[in-house]
């Protein structure tokens, strides 16, 4: 894996590259292009245990606060967790909500925007309700502005027969967004003045097992809306990228694999309402433009 140093001198030398070419097309166009800038990170999965495979629960503590610390030096607009803040194993609410506490007390360093998307490992000793009260997450499923988009946040979370999962009661593999959150999605998508983001943990490319069993409604009304620029999930700690019927769907890495700090994984993310994306990885997570 590449160290965080280097990543970091890489990234801030990107960004001040970013910010070149930015004014530069100003000058040109004699106006300011409106671009989104935002933070991200994936699968913290915090926990008090051992190792196991490639995850490693403890040092997600000290990758986050590593994390917010870059991020309170390139001040975007929001910071957003694609879900899994704790990884649930013991199916204890008390010390499950004791691990949440120290992962959340962590993202709450920054001084900006935050927001949380529900993850499977959240739930395995949680409520939803239970999780939103620890957290401040306004619902399962909501919407919020980031100019010049709208971003919406899904909730894949529900079991066969839209069953929401809580403390346990789902198997990973079956997951699935219920028709009341589809008819929510198009009518946001509607309103919607300008372009959309979407943010998800399972990812909605339909890859693989990682995808909501109804992906592909889901990816319909994303797709009839000519609105949504790009969709950005966790949950396969691999990550990933695909290209479906003209949306690009991007897969962070997850922050629970590897030990130490220098197998980190976050991503500043830039955003032109042209649909320019420039993804700024540091350490596991790779940096890549699609223009």
């Amino acid at each position: 894996m590449r160290g965080s140093q280097t990543m970091k001198a890489r990234g801030w030398t990107w960004a001040a590259a970013a910010l070149g070419a930015l004014a530069a097309a100003a000058v040109e166009a004699g106006t300011v292009p409106e671009a989104l800038t935002f933070g991200v990170f994936a699968d913290p999965q915090h926990g008090e245990r051992e190792a196991a495979g490639s995850r490693f629960y403890r040092d997600s503590p000290a990758k986050l606060a590593e994390c917010i610390q870059a991020f309170a030096r390139a001040k975007p607009a929001f910071v957003i967790c694609l879900g899994d803040m704790v990884d649930g194993t013991s199916r204890d609410r008390d010390t499950e909500m004791r691990h949440l506490k120290t992962i959340e007390d962590l993202f709450r360093r920054f001084d900006g925007p935050r927001y949380h998307v529900l993850g499977n490992h959240d739930l395995d000793a949680f409520t939803k309700d239970e999780f939103l009260k620890a957290t401040g997450m306004p619902a399962p499923h909501y919407a919020f502005d980031a100019a010049p988009f709208r971003c919406i946040v899904l909730d894949a979370c529900y079991a066969k027969g839209f069953v929401p999962y809580a403390r346990g009661n789902f198997a990973w593999t079956d997951s699935w967004v219920p028709p009341d959150q589809l008819t929510w999605l198009e009518a946001e998508l509607k309103k919607a003045g300008g372009k959309a983001l979407v943010f998800t943990h399972q990812p909605l490319d339909g890859a693989d097992v990682h995808s909501p069993r109804n992906a592909a409604d889901v990816r319909r009304i994303l797709e009839d809306s000519g609105k949504v620029l790009a969709v950005f999930s966790g949950h396969n700690h691999k990550g990933g990228f695909r290209k479906v019927r003209g949306i690009p769907y991007f897969t962070i890495c997850g922050m629970v694999e590897g030990p130490g700090v220098e197998n980190n994984a976050y991503a500043l993310v830039t955003v032109s309402p042209a649909g320019g994306i420039r993804i700024q990885g540091f350490g596991a997570q790779p940096s890549s433009t699609r223009e």
